[in-house]
C-alpha cells in the first residue's frame, strides 16, 4: 500500500526515480497513464490488468463506453527502469502532466501518482483538507 508523499526532480533527458520510501512497496512491473486529474497515475500490472478486465466487460455495442476504452487503453505507457533507477517519463504523459522540472509523487493506495509541482499545489490550493475528508466520507458510505 502506498501513502504519503515525495518531492524530487526530472532530470534534463525527462527522467525521475522513484522515491525510495515508495520504492521499497513494488513488488511487481509499472505502467504509467493518464490520472483524470492532471497528473500521471502509476499502477502496478496486475491492478492495471484487473481494470483493464472490468472495462473490457461492456459491450462491443456501447459506442460511448468503447471509446472512452479506447482513450483509457491508449493512455498507458509500459516504462522500464535503465541500470540506475530511472524511469524516462514518456513525452506525452509529460505533457498531460504539466510536468517540467519540480515533481512531487503522492502514494494512494494501490498506485502513485506524480504530479508537477505547480498542478499539485493549484489542487491544494482548490479546497480544504476538512472539505475532502467530508467528500470521501460521503462517497465511501
Amino acid at each position: 500500500m502506498f501513502s504519503g508523499e515525495q518531492a524530487h526532480q526530472l532530470d534534463a533527458k525527462n527522467r525521475i526515480r522513484i522515491p525510495a520510501k515508495f520504492k521499497s512497496e513494488m513488488t511487481e512491473k509499472m505502467v504509467f497513464c493518464r490520472g483524470t486529474t492532471p497528473c500521471i497515475y502509476v499502477l502496478p500490472k496486475s491492478e492495471f490488468e484487473k481494470m483493464a478486465q472490468k472495462f473490457n466487460a461492456v459491450s462491443f455495442f456501447d459506442e460511448d463506453a468503447q471509446e472512452a476504452f479506447s482513450f483509457f487503453m491508449s493512455s498507458f505507457e509500459s516504462v522500464e527502469e535503465d541500470n540506475q533507477g530511472r524511469i524516462v517519463i514518456p513525452s506525452a504523459l509529460k505533457e498531460y502532466a504539466g510536468i517540467d522540472k519540480n515533481v512531487i509523487t503522492v502514494g494512494v493506495f494501490n498506485r502513485l501518482e506524480i504530479w508537477s509541482e505547480e498542478n499539485r499545489k493549484e489542487a491544494e490550493r482548490k479546497t480544504t483538507y476538512a472539505s475532502r475528508m467530508r467528500t470521501l466520507s460521503e462517497k465511501t458510505q
